[in-house]
């Protein structure tokens, strides 16, 4: 019997024992074109997560080799993959395997940036994965930006509300106030006095998704 329980015991941990959800996976998607406070806020946010005994990944677009989407919807709809070979599928299969999700982007003009878009527009084939659950995929939406506190509202609303509904659900909204980070404050979030209760605000986002 104690061979038994060893046995099973060394299974569940292997497994990271997600089935009981003391670990789930948590995917953290980057829409800046540079380095800068939205990277800052989620490597905070990774420090927070891992202390909740969560694993966590973080995808900086930038980094990405992803092609704009080319509205080939009939080869999605009937093929049921993307014809473009770069890494967008990479993406897409840890989106599948991902428990929930972070997304942050700079606020351009109440949008996400451009490159943030264009994952969006690509990850439209998540939809023909049959083994993608999104329903019970739970979602945060952060923006960062130097505008007035509105308009970085709206952008991570758009997100919210125009993305984020089709493939799971949103848990948490959050918008932070930076300085540009032209000037090298790439920690600006946290030190600027613009955000005095960032900690506090990333600690409650963590418990959302708990």
């Amino acid at each position: 019997m104690l061979f038994l329980y060893i046995t099973a015991l060394l299974e569940c941990t292997q497994l990271g024992i997600k089935n009981n959800k003391l670990i789930m996976k948590i995917l953290s998607i980057c829409g800046s074109p540079r380095q800068g406070n939205s990277e800052t806020i989620l490597i905070e946010l990774q420090k927070l997560f891992k202390s909740k005994n969560i694993d966590n990944e973080i995808i900086l677009l930038r980094e990405k080799n992803i092609e704009r989407c080319h509205g080939c919807v009939e080869f999605c709809n009937h093929r049921k993959v993307c014809r473009l070979n770069d890494d967008m599928q990479e993406i897409i299969d840890k989106m599948v395997e991902a428990d929930a999700y972070v997304f942050i982007s700079p606020n351009y003009f109440q949008m996400p940036t451009g490159l943030f878009k264009d994952f969006i527009d690509r990850s439209n084939i998540i939809f023909h994965r049959t083994d993608a659950d999104l329903k019970n995929k739970k979602i945060i939406v952060i923006s960062v930006g130097s505008d007035p506190p509105e308009d970085s509202t709206v952008c991570a609303n758009n997100i919210a509300n125009n993305y984020c509904r089709y493939i799971g659900k949103v848990v948490g909204i959050k918008t932070f106030q930076t300085h540009s980070e032209l000037g090298g404050h790439l920690d600006d979030a946290f030190t600027s006095g613009q955000n005095p209760t960032i900690k506090d605000d990333l600690q409650s986002l963590t418990n959302l998704m708990i």
